[in-house]
């Protein structure tokens, strides 16, 4: 099923995504980046400071490693089992390296490339997203919106209207054009008609600014309203102030289409994304100088993998690739691709995020900032079309997205601040307390992993879960010391299309004895990722997870066969 959503589309909506600022000099061929076992580096701050003064370093697992050695230039920070690790309170204004090594059996058996990065301070807060809520907490009123073209702004939006034509209600899709001498809000014209497009489906919806025509071109996938076999693309350039252009209502070069996206690359050459042959393949196809008409198809990747929302960005030479799974309005296994071209060979998908793109799939990557390159994957938390829909609705999920030589890396924090010279930057509610907690289960563990498997912080579709023998049972986490706790996040297994909800409780307790209820989850039907703020929870030194039962969420019946704790991790801070 392909993305229902309706795009907006505002030039000067912040969003704006960060990586690592500086990285080993690695020349750009295939060759070379398929041999360099690269991490990130992103700094963050934790909520209420105000430097950005920790970071939050990224790897990907080696075969054979049991564990991790990270290191601040030539000081160990600490050992993990997982992929991640967090370094707090660091001074500002400073250039920081970090490098991980692998370890098998207490030899060390790999040694990454290192990764560099600034902390620093930001001038002034624009703007705070909440990703829990889909809310921005702190909006970002004194900034221009649209596209600014000479001295005017444009605004355009597509939006689903019941409209009356010759004395006849007819529903379908209107696209509009409203003009401002400021951008800003309660400064702009009545939105004027540009097309009305009546029985018809338009899907991915984009408005993009090509500087070498003056014109704004507008994107989509373009659908009977009755059926999903028409599978053509629809590609029009509007003139500011003037009207609309079709340049393509029809299958490109003759092949279905259905989830597409634009890709501009650096020196203006436009590339339509589509996923075809019923979403089993995508198609990459070099447009004209329009933006509006395909010319050649140039490549097909990822045959027969049936990913949707194609999206590509650059960094540094190389291309990356994103896409979410085809599982209706699920979440699913975010996926990346890398290439030096487009029309060369891809690697093959590697999974980035975690293994429910924390509980959303993803639509669309964008590179932001003025002083430095900052990166960001927008994806889409279905809420609202689901069997039991959550009570935040549709909305956005904002992943921090960091490059380093072909590796990429997606983490989620709980708010994202928007700053006009860096970009994104992420905020986290305390540190991670489950960092060196130990664990300890009532039951064994099917899958044969350590439960210690659900604090390293590795939560992809292929990482280590335990999986309870009998139920209900229980994770029982030792802090080490009494500790404040925020925020939990709870990371769930998912099995191809079974969704499955977890009924569980959380607890806390100073001396392992007496325990508090935490979090009650008895009735939860939210699946995947779930993120459980605590507003006023006491100190605590044990945390207990029991899991009392896994239910297919579409037909109720119990599924522990589905059943998988990928991670528990707590945010807080220390007494």
């Amino acid at each position: 099923m392909n993305r229902r959503i309706l795009f907006f589309f505002v030039c000067g909506i912040v969003g704006c995504f960060y990586t690592a600022v500086a990285r080993c000099p690695i020349a750009v061929t295939a060759d070379s980046l398929e041999n360099v076992w690269a991490l990130t580096a992103v700094p963050f701050k934790l909520l209420g400071e105000h430097a950005v003064c920790n970071v939050k370093v990224n790897w990907s697992l080696r075969a054979g490693a049991d564990s991790y050695h990270v290191y601040r230039g030539h000081t160990l920070l600490g050992t993990t089992t997982g992929d991640t690790f967090d370094d707090y309170a660091l001074s500002p204004d400073s250039v920081y390296t970090y490098r991980v090594c692998a370890y098998q059996s207490g030899r060390k058996i790999e040694e990454s490339a290192i990764s560099r990065v600034a902390t620093f301070v930001a001038d002034k807060r624009l703007a705070l997203y909440d990703n829990l809520t889909g809310k921005y907490i702190v909006d970002e009123t004194d900034k221009p919106q649209g596209i600014k073209i000479g001295d005017l702004y444009y605004l355009y939006q597509i939006q689903k209207v019941l409209k009356e034509e010759k004395g006849q209600k007819k529903l379908g899709w209107q696209i509009t054009e409203s003009v401002s001498l400021t951008g800003k809000d309660h400064d702009w014209s009545i939105p004027r008609e540009l097309a009305f497009y009546p029985h018809v489906n338009f899907e991915g919806n984009a408005f993009q600014y090509n500087p070498a025509t003056g014109k704004v071109v507008f994107s989509s996938h373009y659908e009977d309203a009755e059926g999903y076999t028409a599978a053509k693309i629809f590609l029009a350039q509007i003139t500011p102030g003037g009207s609309l252009e079709v340049g393509t209502q029809e299958r490109p070069l003759g092949y279905d289409s259905r989830d597409q996206s634009l890709f501009i690359d650096e020196d203006g050459t436009a590339y339509l994304l589509s996923a075809t042959r019923m979403n089993a393949d995508i198609h990459i196809y070099l447009l004209d100088e329009s933006w509006t008409k395909p010319v050649k198809l140039i490549n097909t990747v990822f045959v027969g993998q049936h990913r949707e929302t194609p999206a590509i960005v650059k960094h540094d030479g190389v291309y990356y690739f994103f896409s979410s799974k085809a599982s209706g309005w699920y979440p699913s296994q975010a996926m990346y691709a890398y290439a030096t071209q487009l029309d060369g060979v891809w690697t093959p998908l590697y999974e980035i995020g975690n293994s429910s793109t924390f509980d959303a799939q993803v639509n669309h990557v964008k590179k932001y900032g003025r002083s430095r390159a900052t990166f960001g994957l927008w994806s889409y938390h279905w809420g609202a079309q689901r069997k039991y829909p959550s009570a935040a609705g549709n909305f956005p999920r904002i992943s921090v997205v960091s490059f380093h030589a072909g590796y990429a890396s997606a983490d989620y924090f709980r708010y994202v601040e928007f700053d006009s010279m860096y970009g994104l930057i992420p905020v986290q509610t305390g540190r991670i307390l489950t960092q060196t907690a130990s664990v300890a289960s009532s039951v064994a563990n099917r899958t044969g992993a350590n439960p210690v498997c659900v604090t390293d912080g590795a939560d992809m579709m292929s990482s280590a879960f335990f999986q309870g023998s009998s139920y209900p049972y229980t994770l029982s986490l030792d802090l080490q010391a009494e500790k404040k706790v925020t925020e939990i996040n709870l990371s769930t297994r998912l099995m191809n299309g079974s969704e499955t909800a977890y009924k569980y409780t959380i607890e806390g307790s100073k001396d392992g004895k007496d325990f508090e209820l935490l979090v009650d989850g008895k009735d939860n039907w939210q699946i995947g990722f779930l993120i459980l703020p605590l507003s006023d929870s006491p100190f605590c030194r044990f945390l207990r997870l029991t899991v009392w039962s896994v239910v297919n969420v579409h037909n109720g019946h119990e599924a522990v066969w589905a059943d998988g704790i990928y991670e528990l991790r707590a945010l807080g801070f220390s007494k």
